[in-house]
C-alpha cells in the first residue's frame, strides 16, 4: 500500500510522539487540570504537554522538561542493588536494601567549567526483613531515623584515598568507603549504624593505609579532538547527604525515604 498523497513524515511522527508523550504527562499529573496555571504543578503540566503548533525543537524541550527536569525518567528506572551479592557470603539474597546518596556541593569555579561533582553511595541490607514483611509503616520509621541522623543537620563527610571497610554479615553491613583518615571512616560507619541503633564493633572495622599518592589535579589529555581533564582517582572532597532510598525485590521502583532540598524525587516520605 502506497502512502497517501501529501503525506508528511514530520506530521505523522509528531502526532505519534504527541499522543504517547501527552498520555504519560496526563498520567503523571493526574490531579492537575489541563490549561491550569494557578499552581506550580499545573504550570509544569502545561509546560510538558506537546501542542499542535509546536516545532521539533519545542517538542524536544517539553520532553526534556518532563523526563529529566521533572524527574519521570528517574522515577521509572528499575533499582540497581549496590551491594554485589556474590561478594558477600551471606543469606542476604533479595533482602531489602537501604542506599544513602551523597553529592559534592556545587562550586562555580570548579564545576562551572564542566567538571562533574563527586558522588558517593552507602548501602546496607535489612536482614530481619523480607519483601513480604516490609510495610509502609516500617518504611516511614526508617525514613524518620535517616532524616534525624543524616538530614537534621545535613551530614557531610570527607572522601579520600584511604579505604576502610566494615563487615557485619549478621546485621547486613558490607561497607566499603574511601575516606581521608581512619577517624573519618569510623565516624561515617558509626553514623550509618545509628539508623538501626546498632553498636560499632571494632573487630568488624578495617582501615587500609598505604603510601601511594593520587594527584588532586591529574592534568589533561586529548579526547575526541578536545583537551579534557583526566579522571581524578580517589578525589579528596567533601560530600553531603542528598537522599535515601529503599529497594525491595519485587517492586520495579525504589521507595524514596528521605530527600533534601533541590533533589527531584517523587513521592518522598520525608522531605527536608
Amino acid at each position: 500500500m502506497t502512502l497517501p498523497q501529501g503525506f508528511s513524515e514530520f506530521n505523522h511522527l509528531k502526532d505519534l510522539v504527541k499522543k504517547e508523550h501527552n498520555k504519560a504527562v496526563r498520567a503523571w499529573f493526574n490531579k492537575q487540570k489541563d490549561d491550569d496555571l494557578s499552581t506550580p504543578k499545573g504550570g509544569l503540566k502545561h509546560g510538558c504537554l506537546i501542542k499542535d503548533n509546536d516545532s521539533a525543537l519545542i517538542i524536544q524541550m517539553r520532553q526534556w522538561l518532563f523526563e529529566v527536569t521533572v524527574g519521570r525518567t528517574q522515577a521509572i528506572q528499575r533499582p540497581v542493588y549496590a551491594i554485589p551479592e556474590q561478594e558477600v557470603q551471606t543469606n542476604w539474597k533479595y533482602k531489602p536494601q537501604i542506599t544513602l546518596y551523597f553529592l559534592e556541593p556545587y562550586n562555580s569555579e570548579a564545576h562551572g567549567q564542566g567538571q562533574s561533582r563527586a558522588e558517593a553511595e552507602i548501602s546496607f541490607r535489612l536482614v530481619t526483613e523480607t519483601s513480604e514483611s516490609m510495610t509502609r509503616a516500617k518504611a516511614e520509621k526508617l525514613a524518620r531515623e535517616i532524616k534525624n541522623e543524616f538530614a537534621k543537620p545535613v551530614f557531610e563527610w570527607g572522601k579520600g584515598w584511604f579505604k576502610c571497610t566494615y563487615l557485619d554479615a549478621e546485621r547486613g553491613y558490607d561497607l566499603r568507603l574511601f575516606v581521608k583518615s581512619k577517624a573519618e571512616g569510623e565516624r561515617v560507619v558509626k553514623q550509618v549504624l545509628k539508623i538501626q541503633n546498632h553498636p560499632f564493633e571494632r573487630d568488624n572495622f578495617q582501615f587500609i593505609e598505604h603510601d601511594r599518592s593520587y594527584p588532586a589535579n591529574p592534568g589533561t589529555h586529548r579526547v575526541y579532538g578536545q583537551t579534557r581533564k583526566k579522571y581524578t582517582k580517589r578525589p579528596r572532597v567533601d560530600v553531603k547527604f542528598k537522599y535515601a532510598q529503599l529497594k525491595i525485590q519485587g517492586l520495579p521502583n525504589a521507595i524514596n525515604l528521605v530527600a533534601t532540598g533541590g533533589t527531584r524525587l517523587r513521592s518522598v516520605i520525608e522531605q527536608v
